[in-house]
């Protein structure tokens, strides 16, 4: 059984710190000095992209799945291949790559579903390591090491440029931040975070907890399928470190500085560990170690991420102006005991 957490109480949406991140990375093309930092931007969406999905299905819903590396994978070769080798338009490619990767959720889903806790990790972790495996060795079908190349974008028959790139990337980036927002704090993020605390209490209140599963599962590994579509139209080559332990582990790491299960915490993650090296540069070969103990230090200081810590410190804000929100803080406090 997954360790109790708070569980949100129903609350009036509020989409401003929505809007604000949306309308900040709108402002970033202006802002930057060079195309590289563009590139980082954009890295920092998709990485947004991807964490999205394992927040939902991780840290609302406690279904650890160590396999979306492997979705984010299938979405990137996916949309080059739909391209190249079935000429389909960049836009029936991008549905076409989604709904295979959905599919493939679907199917995986079903029985590895009835395992759980690191039964099911290893599970997934199987299957990114299979898919790793083909895409190595298929040469024929994926280009082995070398991958495949993926068309550049056009409009209007203009190849988009780098600004005009990002631009898409916001936008797909946008919308999976809205879905994020609507699905956890609407009923289903309740659901979730039932099934998340006590499986069993869930099901005897009568969620169907299998459904509820399965359909997050799905959710996330299409998240990831946009991300990696994403990560195609930046980079223009898709090959197998896409689905490599480096982007379990940056994944992982995203999580633990921005914080599992909280609104926000994808996106102040990827800002974390996409500019974090390149600040870490000029310490030479003390890189590493200086990276490492910086996630030490969320571990132990900050264990619920940046974003977490502002979120309890709003409870607590909350906590001195109202009895009622003085009672969920301290059942917040106790649920992470």
């Amino acid at each position: 059984m997954a360790h109790s957490r708070h569980i949100e109480a129903p609350r009036a949406p509020t989409l401003l710190p929505v809007a604000v991140f949306i309308a900040l990375g709108a402002l970033l093309p202006l802002l930057l000095s060079s195309g590289f930092h563009v590139r980082l931007a954009m890295l920092i969406w998709i990485y947004a992209i991807l964490c999205m999905g394992f927040n939902l299905l991780y840290g609302f819903t406690g279904q650890i799945s160590l396999g979306l590396p492997a979705f984010y994978a299938i979405g990137a070769y996916g949309f080059g291949m739909l391209q190249t080798m079935l000429g389909f338009p960049p836009l029936l490619a991008f549905a076409g790559t989604l709904a295979i990767v959905a599919l493939l959720s679907l199917l995986i889903g079903l029985p590895l579903l009835r395992l759980r806790t690191h039964y099911l990790a290893m599970a997934t972790l199987a299957f990114m390591l299979i898919q790793n495996g083909v895409a190595n060795r298929w040469i024929g079908f994926t280009g082995g090491q070398s991958g495949i190349a993926v068309p550049p974008l056009e409009w209007a028959g203009e190849t988009l440029g780098r600004t005009e790139i990002y631009y898409v990337v916001l936008v797909m980036a946008s919308l999976t931040l809205l879905l994020h927002d609507f699905l956890i704090r609407s009923h289903i993020g309740r659901a979730m975070q039932a099934i998340r605390d006590d499986e069993t209490a869930a099901q005897a209140l009568g969620i169907r907890v299998t459904r509820y599963k399965l359909r997050i599962l799905v959710v996330s590994g299409v998240l990831a399928g946009v991300a990696g579509v994403c990560f195609g139209i930046t980079s223009l080559r898709v090959d197998p470190s896409l689905s490599e332990f480096h982007v379990l582990v940056s994944v992982l790491t995203i999580v633990v500085m921005g914080g599992l299960g909280t609104r926000f915490g994808p996106i102040v993650g990827s800002v974390i560990v996409v500019l974090l090296p390149q600040f870490l540069t000029s310490f030479g070969a003390f890189e590493t170690v200086i990276y490492g103990v910086f996630i030490l230090v969320f571990l132990l200081f900050m264990p619920h991420g940046l974003s977490g810590l502002f979120e309890r410190r709003r409870w607590s804000l909350r906590r001195r102006s109202s009895p009622q929100a003085d009672a969920q803080a301290r059942e917040m406090r106790r649920s992470a005991e």
